[in-house]
């Protein structure tokens, strides 16, 4: 029971870090210790006890707080860059640090190529270029959907920043708000296929490489951190 609550306390803090642009729910889960067990669910469909509390506190999150995270997301964006990108530097940090100090992390040449590779790909996905686009076709819903939450299942980097870029993220949010289907049905259409499609490769990568991933997870949260300063 105690472990249970713990997933659905987990699932609200990934259903509300999904809604603010900035920060990753992987990188959320991550803190709380169940991304390998997502990661083992939505590919090999294991753990469905644990992940049905995690997903019904997503949804529960999502729902409930994102007329509120839309208000003052418009009104006090600065105040929320702020919080974010502190909060993504410290979490980058300890992450690297902790990985570093552990006795079974090769601390040679591969761990520093992976930090300076993770540094310069972090740079380039957090600096999309903002698009105004406010009324997109129902591919394209489909095609930000996708992209969005492959960028979910990444840590460091944020799908709703994504949506933020290419200027639909108020459209997204405010039909989250408003129930909007028109919009919401295509976009999570998106969402399920990478939802089917990703976590698969992203385990067998994470089951090939172990911590050499966290370095690069560490490193890409680092850099989304410094990068909302920007």
């Amino acid at each position: 029971m105690k472990e249970k609550l713990r997933f659905f306390t987990a699932g609200i803090f990934i259903g509300v870090s999904e809604l603010l642009p900035g920060i990753s729910g992987a990188t959320v889960a991550l803190m709380f210790g169940v991304y390998e067990k997502i990661l083992n669910f939505l590919s090999k469909f294991k753990d469905l006890n644990l992940m049905i509390p995690l997903f019904v506190g997503m949804l529960f999150s999502v729902f409930v707080f994102s007329s509120t995270i839309n208000f003052l997301y418009e009104n006090h964006t600065n105040a929320f860059n702020l919080f974010i990108g502190i909060l993504m530097i410290g979490y980058g940090l300890l992450l690297l640090v902790n990985t570093y100090l552990e006795e079974q992390t090769n601390k040679g040449i591969i761990f520093y190529t992976v930090l300076a590779l993770s540094f310069l790909i972090g740079y380039y996905l957090s600096s999309f270029e903002l698009i105004e686009y406010t009324e997109p076709n129902q591919v394209l819903l489909i095609i930000y959907g996708l992209i969005a939450c492959s960028f979910l299942l990444f840590p460091g980097i944020s799908g709703s920043a994504f949506l933020l870029s290419v200027g639909i993220y108020p459209l997204i949010i405010g039909s989250i708000a408003n129930f909007n289907l028109n919009i919401l049905f295509p976009f999570a259409m998106g969402m399920l296929i990478a939802l089917v499609v990703m976590p698969r490769l992203i385990n067998m990568v994470y089951e090939k490489f172990g911590r050499v991933i966290l370095v690069f997870f560490g490193g890409l949260i680092f850099v989304a951190g410094i990068n909302s300063f920007l």
